[in-house]
C-alpha cells in the first residue's frame, strides 16, 4: 500500500471538520474524494499533504522516495511577472529537475509554446494547466489533486483524465478531490464519499452502489442527503 489513514480527524475549536477516518489506499489506485461544499474534502487534502496537523490520528506514507507526494492545490497564485518557464525552473531547482524534464511537462499540459509568456496574462484554464505542470514535475509515488478540473475547458478535462490514466499505468497512486460525479465515475478505482465531515462510504463504485441499493453516484448522494436531513429533523 501507499497510504494509511489511522484514526484521522480534524476539529477547529468546537467544529468538527473531519470525523475519525481509518482506511488504506493501495499503490496504483485512483481514489476520488466526493462530496459537496463543507463535506470535508479540503480538510482531508490538507491533512494528507501536511498543510494542517490532525487533531487525532496520523497519515502513514509508504514510499521509497524522499518526496513521497506531489500536490496540485485547487488554485495557485503564481507571481504574475514571471514567465511559464521561470516558474517551472524555480520548482525544478528544489526537485533537481533540468531543462528536459521541464520541457516534457510543459508539452504534456500544452504550454511549451507559451513558455516565455508572463503568467499574469494567463486565463484560468492556462493557470490551472501550469498548476498541473508543477505537480507532474515532481515525478513521485503519490499525486494529490484538489479539484483539478476547475477552469479547464472540455478538451483539457479529457486530457487530464488521460494523464491520470498514464500515472496509474506507471503504478502511481492518485488522489483526486472532486464535486463532479461524472469525473469520479470515469477515473476512480475507488470513491470516498464524505458528508458533513463523515465518511459515508469507501470502495469501488460497485461496492458503493450495492451498499446504498443505487445504480449511480447521483442516486447515492441523494440517498445520503435525504437520510442525513431526516435524522436532523427527527433530532430537532
Amino acid at each position: 500500500m501507499n497510504l494509511e489513514l489511522m484514526e484521522l480527524s480534524k476539529s477547529y475549536k468546537k467544529k468538527t471538520a473531519l470525523t475519525q477516518v481509518d482506511l488504506q489506499i493501495e499503490e496504483g489506485e485512483c481514489v476520488v474524494l466526493c462530496g459537496g461544499n463543507g463535506a470535508g474534502k479540503s480538510t482531508m487534502i490538507k491533512l494528507l499533504t501536511g498543510v494542517e496537523t490532525p487533531s487525532t490520528g496520523k497519515v502513514v506514507v509508504h514510499s521509497g522516495q524522499k518526496k513521497a507526494f506531489a500536490y496540485m492545490p485547487d488554485q495557485m497564485n503564481f507571481p504574475p511577472e514571471l514567465t511559464t518557464i521561470e516558474i517551472l525552473q524555480y520548482y525544478g531547482q528544489f526537485l533537481k529537475k533540468g531543462h528536459e524534464a521541464i520541457k516534457a511537462v510543459l508539452e504534456k499540459v500544452g504550454l511549451w509554446d507559451e513558455r516565455n509568456q508572463r503568467v499574469g496574462g494567463f486565463s484560468k484554464g492556462m493557470s490551472q494547466r501550469l498548476n498541473l505542470a508543477q505537480c507532474l514535475l515532481a515525478d513521485t509515488d503519490i499525486y494529490i489533486l484538489d479539484e483539478p478540473t476547475n477552469g479547464l475547458d472540455p478538451y483539457w478535462v479529457i486530457q487530464l483524465k488521460q494523464i491520470i490514466k498514464e500515472l496509474k499505468e506507471r503504478n502511481k497512486t492518485v488522489i483526486v478531490s472532486s464535486h463532479i460525479m461524472r469525473d469520479a465515475i470515469e477515473i476512480a478505482d475507488k470513491v470516498l464519499i464524505l458528508f458533513n465531515g463523515k465518511v459515508k462510504s469507501y470502495g469501488t463504485l460497485d461496492k458503493v452502489y450495492k451498499e446504498y441499493s443505487c445504480s449511480s453516484l447521483e442516486e447515492v448522494f441523494l440517498s445520503i442527503h435525504e437520510s442525513e436531513h431526516q435524522k436532523k429533523r427527527e433530532g430537532a
